[in-house]
C-alpha cells in the first residue's frame, strides 16, 4: 500500500446521462463516488485488480447511483450519504427512476428516447446529517450537506483541496431545483451558504462535466 501516491481520482462517464463517477485508489484499495455505470466500473476495477471498500454519494438521482445495486452484488463494501440521501435512494420518486425517461427525453430536446429501468437502492450503511469528518487512508474527507439540489446533496471536501461537488458547480449550468426533491427556497437559505463557504481555487471533480477550478469568478457567476 502507497499511502504516499498523488491524488489522481479516474473519471467513468455513464453514456446515457453523462454523468460522472470517480474511482479513487490506494494500492489495491478503490473508494467509487457515485457509481452510475457498474459494466464500465466493474471493468476498471478488475483490469486494476482493485478492491472496492466504499462508496460515497453525492446525492440520490439515479444517474450516479444506476450501478450500485450490482456493485453490491458482486463486491463487499460499505456506502456513505448523508441521510436524506440514503432515504431518497430507496424511492422511486426520490430517486428520480420514475421520470427518469421523460426528462433524458426533454432534455435532449426530443432527440433522445431511451428505455431507463425503475429501481431502488438500499440504505446506506453509514449516515450523517450535520458536517461530517472522515479519513481513508491519509486522505482527509469532508462531507458537507447542501441541500437544495436535493434533500441529500452533499459536497465531498478531499484534503482540503479538491472538491466532489455533485449537481452543484456543473460547468455551463445553473443549480437545478425543480427536479424530484428540489427546494429554491431551501438553496437560497442553506445550500447557497454551504458553498459560498468553500475555500477558491479548488480542484472542482462535478457530476456532469469536466475538471475545473473553483475560482472567485466562478462562485460570483453562481451568484455565491
Amino acid at each position: 500500500m502507497n499511502t504516499n501516491m498523488a491524488f489522481k481520482p479516474i473519471r467513468i462517464i455513464d453514456p446515457t446521462t453523462n454523468s460522472n463517477c470517480y474511482i479513487i485508489e490506494d494500492g489495491i484499495h478503490a473508494l467509487i463516488i457515485d457509481p452510475n455505470n457498474f459494466s464500465l466500473i466493474n471493468a476498471y476495477i478488475k483490469a486494476r485488480r482493485l478492491s472496492p471498500e466504499w462508496v460515497l454519494l453525492t446525492h440520490e438521482h439515479c444517474d450516479h447511483i444506476s450501478g450500485l445495486n450490482e456493485l453490491r452484488q458482486h463486491y463487499s463494501f460499505k456506502v456513505i450519504a448523508q441521510a436524506a440521501c440514503s432515504l431518497g435512494i430507496q424511492d422511486k420518486t426520490l430517486n428520480m427512476t420514475r421520470i427518469m425517461e421523460t426528462y433524458l427525453y426533454f432534455k435532449s430536446n426530443g432527440t433522445v428516447l431511451t428505455s431507463y429501468p425503475k429501481f431502488t437502492c438500499k440504505p446506506a450503511e453509514l449516515t450523517f446529517d450535520k458536517t461530517y469528518h472522515w479519513h481513508w487512508f491519509t486522505h482527509q474527507f469532508t462531507f458537507l450537506p447542501a441541500p437544495g439540489h436535493t434533500p441529500g446533496s452533499t459536497c465531498i471536501l478531499v484534503n482540503n483541496t479538491v472538491l466532489f461537488s455533485g449537481d452543484y458547480f456543473i460547468p455551463g449550468e445553473d443549480v437545478i431545483t425543480r427536479l424530484p426533491g428540489g427546494d429554491a427556497v431551501i438553496y437560497e437559505k442553506i445550500g447557497k451558504n454551504i458553498l459560498r463557504a468553500l475555500p477558491e481555487n479548488l480542484l472542482v471533480y462535478p457530476g456532469h462535466g469536466d475538471t475545473f477550478l473553483l475560482t472567485k469568478e466562478v462562485k460570483q457567476n453562481y451568484g455565491l
